[in-house]
């Protein structure tokens, strides 16, 4: 069956193309000064508001998988996929917003959470959490040029590498100019755009098609248990044939998956800890949070009701040619329910929209989790062990060098996921077992004075390769239920470990000596200073 996109190649090149051009001319006629110092440069100049903390807060926490995934999870197991999904993801800010005031308040000159990691512990933790966030940095940057090189693929038939090149290009472009506060910048900007897309596909599906004709699509599919796609074992098929059912078996067990994975997918992401540091104080962390959870929890379940529980609703049949007037378009994996539902709902508008909302949320996300990675990098590694007395210029030239550099992984990586057929879901729904094991012992650290060093750092390592091995070794990789007991067994065994081995060998510690900790960087006075008193030796 021949593959007849909707839109020519150059469309999906011309919206990337434009968006990255408005973010980096913005960034480079408002922001490029705040590039000026390495910590200007990693920290944002500490001093950015909550307005464009909590924006960038939403725009950085919407994937291509909050638009595609949570509509997947409406597609396979009915009504209860977009509160689940919804659910889950917005459990961690809530606790986000408490941790990272605390730590803002104990130790606000820290620029990573790796490095709070290091002066509350000891090295071997600060370490190995610097792995861990450089994973999931990696992992998440990964899903998300993968989502959005799905969809540009079925809508405009541009090669997957092609899209992927240009995505990555646009990271570094404008983060390369102002760092950290380039990223929440343009977050701020795209979180608006995305926000006015989804309103008007959601609304649309809302009156075009209404409420009481999709639960007449899904009661229908309860009749007639459709296998609606190819690429979905007839165990998974059996759940999407209850979409009206509250327990949902496989409904329920994504959200175990769900709630954990987002636990370590943003407690243990140095991109959500870099918006604690670029706040001005320890309130506007809060707020920013806070406030963010209410504002992104509609996305996700307005999307999904409207894209995936329709898309279930119409029996959409994945992997089979639709037409809308003289187009046709054909999907290949069950994850691009989203952008097929909202092509045949609201034709090329539809598409546009979606196309704007998934590139804007990838580019976004993106460029704050490339920007992430090199912060630990630079900061933590660099910094801390490699060449402690670096000089300014010095950092900030390795800064933008391990921006390209990082760049340059990611792009090989996801190409050879695509090619060895790494699905989107697979990743999204596998990432707790990969960094999960970190979130209670992080908690711990944070929160529990008496926390035993040595208790974390192995409670995190066993818990990982437990719940792996379970998966990997156990289940053969089963996506089914193993990913649903990987994920609960890669935290239940870093609490078993970490808990009783801090009761049995308290480890106190006292938090205020954080109050001045933290790596040292020359302020953009001290620079001036720096340089007036060399021009003077000059004269």
């Amino acid at each position: 069956m021949e593959h007849t996109a909707p839109l020519p190649q150059w469309t999906m090149y011309a919206i990337l193309a434009v968006q990255g051009i408005v973010y980096t001319g913005a960034v480079y006629k408002l922001g490029r000064a705040r590039g000026a110092t390495a910590g200007a440069f990693l920290s944002g100049g500490r001093d950015i508001g909550h307005g464009m903390i909590n924006a960038s807060i939403v725009a950085t926490w919407i994937w291509a998988a909050t638009l595609m995934v949570s509509s997947y999870t409406g597609y396979q197991w009915g009504f209860v996929g977009p509160w689940w999904y919804a659910l889950g993801a917005t459990v961690p800010l809530p606790i986000m917003a408490y941790m990272g005031r605390h730590i803002k308040t104990l130790m606000p000159k820290a620029t990573s959470y790796p490095e709070f990691v290091r002066f509350r512990t000891d090295k071997k933790n600060h370490l190995l959490h610097s792995i861990i966030t450089i994973i999931v940095c990696f992992w998440v940057t990964l899903m998300i040029i993968t989502g959005g090189g799905v969809m540009g693929v079925s809508f405009t038939g541009a090669p997957f590498w092609a899209i992927a090149l240009i995505m990555v290009v646009i990271f570094v472009s404008y983060v390369s100019l102002a760092g950290l506060w380039a990223s929440i910048f343009a977050d701020t900007i795209m979180s608006l755009v995305m926000y006015a897309c989804l309103m008007i596909i959601v609304w649309t599906v809302v009156i075009k098609i209404g409420p009481s004709t999709i639960y007449d699509g899904l009661v229908q599919v309860m009749q007639d248990k459709p296998y609606l796609a190819t690429d979905m074992p007839i165990e998974a098929a059996r759940y999407q044939w209850d979409p009206l059912n509250w327990l949902n078996a496989r409904g329920l067990g994504f959200l175990i998956v769900n709630t954990i994975g987002n636990l370590g997918a943003v407690l243990c992401n140095q991109t959500y800890w870099s918006r604690v540091t670029g706040a001005r104080d320890p309130q506007i962390v809060f707020r920013s949070f806070m406030t963010a959870a209410f504002c992104w929890w509609p996305i996700p379940f307005a999307t999904a009701t409207a894209l995936g529980v329709t898309g279930l609703s119409m029996q959409l049949q994945v992997g089979e040619m639709y037409y809308w007037g003289e187009h046709g378009m054909m999907f290949t994996e069950s994850a691009a329910v989203a952008p097929m539902a909202a092509f045949l709902v609201l034709g090329f508008l539809g598409l546009a929209l979606f196309v704007i909302a998934v590139g804007g949320a990838t580019i976004s996300t993106g460029a704050g989790e490339i920007m992430a990675v090199v912060t630990v990098i630079i900061n933590d590694i660099y910094k801390g062990y490699i060449n402690p007395d670096a000089k300014d210029k010095q950092l900030l030239l390795q800064s933008r060098i391990w921006l390209y550099i990082v760049a340059a992984v990611l792009l090989a990586i996801v190409i050879w996921w695509r090619m060895i057929g790494f699905t989107f879901g697979g990743m999204y729904e596998a990432m707790g077992i990969a960094f999960s094991s970190a979130v209670i012992p992080l908690i711990m650290m944070v929160f529990w004075s008496k926390t035993n060093y040595s208790g974390v750092f192995w409670g995190t390592i066993i818990g990982a390769l437990c719940g792996i091995y379970y998966w990997v070794v156990v289940t053969g990789f089963d996506m089914l239920w193993g990913v649903v007991w990987g994920n609960v067994i890669v935290m239940g065994v870093s609490a078993i470990i970490a808990i009783p081995w801090t009761l049995a060998k308290p480890q106190p510690f006292d938090y205020s000596t954080l109050k001045d900790a933290g790596f040292e960087y020359e302020s953009v006075e001290e620079m001036l200073v720096i340089g007036e008193s060399d021009e003077s030796e000059e004269k």
